[in-house]
């Protein structure tokens, strides 16, 4: 596609999803003029990493892009947007060197998210020693703290909480990971699922509390106080690991419409309610690829899939973002953990008939020396298509799993269609019998033994 306009487009923000919208709005309109406005100083990181950075495995350096991936696009760093005028098109930006205004023909926001802390947690910000993990200097702060600390508490075990724990407990320190929520990864895994996570951190020595908000945490002199259900513990450091919110005051003072908990409403184009402009990444409020429901999807492949939609549209095209899956996978330690679509917990919860089966297989001959017990959970409804999948191992490759449900859900496939799968085998790397076909099998009996 070549717009026979020459449009300006303005995107706030270079995270996933801001890069792939100018990339993909370069490529498809190469006489575009694409600006990008990042606040940070440099222009991209990479922010799954954090982890890595904090035990050690990656210098601060080996996460950063210094340049734009893409030629031809402009992005200015240290370069804050101040206000937005949607009637006259028009972006006020500060920075050190200058300030100044771009007007544009479309807008792109992409401006991300920030740590979030509820109830009683919103004042521990304030408190020494407690850091959230978001930017490339949290890691930094993190790991410096550590190398000189004993004892850590990590409050919420999600997927950046349990990565932390485990980096913290690697640079040797004592970890307690406090969950509110009934078991680990409880967006992601049902209960039984979890509770296999949940054994592995523990044989990973980090002492793991569930069912367990956080009443309070405190100062004690040279110590953080953090008082959970009927525990409490005095240590060096503590991490809020409890979510995310959306970065939206600059979209919502504007004039664009959000929901209850400032994130952006986008159409199925991902325009917002200002139609020359558009939302991408943990802005925006979603939809569920299966129930079609809203949804909340702060994961990086779900912000470059928007990101690439929104940058084709803002130069002309008329893609529809179909709504996610919300795919996520977790290597860390001796743990591996995935899942895709929806848990059979969150499939009750909007309503749907939900049946499930769970296998223990191997991702290898049981013959081999590092083969790898691999649990899998199949999630299914009435008519017997699979709307949902999770995956626990330890050393075995989640992805591959977690990646063949998430297209096959995608393809409106059956639960049969995993017995006919064909995959490849070789002994160093997988089985014949894989625990996707066992899993499958498993299912189908049952359903013969109903008929």
């Amino acid at each position: 596609m070549s717009n026979s306009k020459k449009l300006n487009i303005v995107i706030i923000g270079y995270g996933t999803g801001g890069m792939t919208a100018a990339a993909y709005a370069k490529n498809t309109c190469r006489e575009c003029n694409i600006i990008v406005f990042e606040k940070r100083p440099y222009p991209v990181y990479h922010p799954c990493a954090l982890p890595d950075v904090i035990a050690g495995y990656l210098r601060p350096e080996d996460v950063i892009e210094h340049k734009p991936l893409t030629p031809g696009i402009k992005v200015r760093t240290s370069t804050e947007v101040k206000r937005i005028d949607l009637n006259n098109r028009r972006i006020h930006y500060h920075s050190v060197n200058d300030e100044g205004v771009v007007g544009y023909d479309k807008l792109i926001l992409a401006m991300g998210s920030t740590p979030s802390a509820p109830g009683p947690l919103r004042e521990a910000l304030k408190i020494k020693d407690v850091y959230t993990l978001k930017t490339l200097e949290d890691a930094m702060t993190i790991r410096r703290k550590a190398l000189s600390s004993k004892e850590a508490v990590v409050i919420g075990a999600g997927p950046i909480g349990i990565e932390t724990a485990i980096a913290l407990r690697e640079l040797g320190l004592k970890v307690y990971l406090i969950e509110a929520l009934s078991d680990v990864l409880p967006a992601a895994l049902d209960k039984d699922m979890g509770s296999i996570v949940r054994r592995m951190l523990v044989e990973e020595d980090i002492e793991v509390l569930v069912n367990a908000p956080v009443s309070e945490v405190s100062r004690q002199g040279d110590k953080v106080l953090v008082k959970a259900s009927d525990k409490q513990f005095l240590v060096d450091m503590v991490i809020l690991a409890t979510g995310m919110k959306p970065n939206s005051k600059l979209a919502i003072e504007a004039g664009i419409k959000a929901n209850e908990k400032g994130f952006i409403i986008v159409d199925e184009y991902l325009r917002t309610s200002n139609e020359d402009t558009y939302a991408v990444g943990d802005l925006i409020q979603t939809w569920d690829y299966i129930t079609r429901k809203p949804t909340i999807s702060m994961l990086a492949t779900t912000a470059f899939h928007q990101g690439r939609i929104a940058g084709i549209n803002s130069v002309g095209g008329n893609e529809k973002y179909p709504g996610t899956l919300s795919p996520f996978i977790l290597k860390t330690g001796k743990i591996a953990a995935g899942s895709t679509g929806l848990t059979k917990t969150r499939a009750e919860q909007l309503g749907l008939k939900a049946y499930s089966a769970r296998v223990l297989g191997w991702d290898k001959p049981h013959y081999m020396p590092n083969a790898d017990k691999v649990y899998v959970k199949i999630v299914y409804d009435d008519k017997q298509r699979i709307i949902g999948g999770q995956v626990v191992c330890r050393e075995c490759d989640v992805s591959k799993y977690v990646d063949i449900i998430s297209t096959l859900i995608k393809l409106n496939a059956t639960v049969e269609v995993l017995t006919e799968l064909e995959t490849s085998y070789m002994p160093r790397l997988s089985d014949v019998y894989t625990p996707l076909y066992a899993v499958g099998e498993a299912i189908l009996r049952r359903i013969k033994r109903k008929k």
